[in-house]
């Protein structure tokens, strides 16, 4: 059998193959972009342990660093009674000592969670043990902002998901009936070849080596769409573009060319052996 040379049929399956997975692909930075907005909220999230005022600095210093060591903690921070008295007074215009006669504010260490812990559930499990540390007078948090953010946070996740497997079943389909055309123009050709004694792995290989350079092909070609895309936005846009993680977009680009050379591959070998099944009469009325 021929080598298949690049004619229109061929050139119109590169171009489709390659538009389908450019979609597919746009919609994996999408998931992997909200995925990255989820977690950079989530860390956001914070818990303010108040200290009781009999606590002095050192005993305070030794609670915090007890805190780092936990699990949960994404990072800390600890404002003194003077700090927070400062803060005060840069967003009041005004010093609160002037009104009260002493410094109202308590010292505190602002936690942030690690986007696991980030949720009411955990965020109570870790109250209830901080309140149960020397030192502690108060855990403040706002439980019911953050469970809407996470109820919000799992639709959009869970509509990005669907959408994602949705245009996954759309693909397939389009790339299997461009396969699928391709080779049925060659049909008599596989029955001839059948006809003089070809095995079915012979028959189909070239057609599965064929397919699989298509697959290949276009998911480069969209690859370098999309790394062009990326570039200019993070060009354009520096701060967009940090919510489009390296690893995970490069996880993105690699299943693009899998899911390419995967169902251009399968596609075809089905095709193939559905042709190649058909009794020489069938081959005129499909």
């Amino acid at each position: 059998m021929k080598k298949p040379v690049l004619n229109i049929q061929t050139l119109s399956v590169y171009i489709s193959t390659t538009l389908v997975l450019l979609l597919l692909g746009i919609m994996g930075i999408l998931f992997v972009s909200g995925q990255s907005v989820s977690k950079r909220i989530k860390e956001n999230f914070s818990m303010t342990v108040i200290i009781d005022s009999k606590t002095d600095e050192p005993e305070i210093l030794k609670l915090k660093k007890d805190i780092d060591k936990k699990e949960y903690v994404l990072n800390s921070q600890y404002i003194s009674k003077e700090d927070a008295l400062n803060e005060a007074k840069e967003s009041l215009g005004t010093d609160p000592m002037e009104l009260l006669g002493e410094n109202p504010y308590e010292a505190e260490i602002e936690i942030n969670l690690k986007k696991e812990f980030s949720d009411v559930e955990n965020m109570t499990k870790i109250e209830k043990e901080l309140l149960g540390k020397k030192g502690v007078s108060e855990v403040i948090y706002h439980k019911g902002h953050i469970d809407t953010v996470n109820r919000n946070i799992r639709k959009v996740a869970l509509l990005l998901l669907t959408l994602l497997v949705l245009l996954t079943v759309i693909s397939w389909s389009l790339i299997s009936n461009l396969v699928r055309l391709s080779i049925y123009s060659k049909r008599f050709l596989l029955h001839t070849m059948k006809l003089v004694g070809a095995t079915w792995g012979f028959i189909r290989r070239p057609f599965l080596l064929h397919n699989m350079w298509i697959g290949l092909v276009a998911g480069l070609i969209a690859n370098t769409l999309l790394g062009t895309a990326i570039y200019m936005i993070q060009q354009r846009s520096p701060e967009f573009a940090s919510l489009l993680p390296m690893r995970e977009l490069a996880i993105v680009g690699a299943a693009v060319i899998a899911f390419g050379i995967v169902i251009c591959t399968m596609c075809a070998f089905l095709s193939v052996n559905r042709f190649l099944r058909m009794r020489n009469n069938d081959l005129y009325f499909i």
